[in-house]
């Protein structure tokens, strides 16, 4: 599920070609923006079936912090 959601996030900020970890903060791309968020809202929404309150996105500084999340809420 790692990759799948970096693959996910590349998608959503338009990251094609640049390398992206789970360490990743999200303030670091240029293309974290409200525009971004809603993207990765709705490919996550797509792509897992969960949904993520846009507090509980606030809240994420990094993309483990995402994966962490998403990860409790498939339990």
């Amino acid at each position: 599920m790692k990759e799948q959601l970096i693959t996910i996030v590349k998608e959503a900020l338009d990251l094609e070609g640049e390398t992206v970890t789970m360490n990743d903060s999200f303030d670091r791309f240029d293309t974290w923006d409200s525009l971004g968020k809603l993207s990765l809202i709705a490919l996550i929404d797509e792509h897992f079936d969960l949904q993520l309150s846009d507090d509980e996105f606030n809240s994420f500084e990094t993309i483990e912090d995402l994966y962490n999340a998403l990860e409790a809420k498939k339990s």
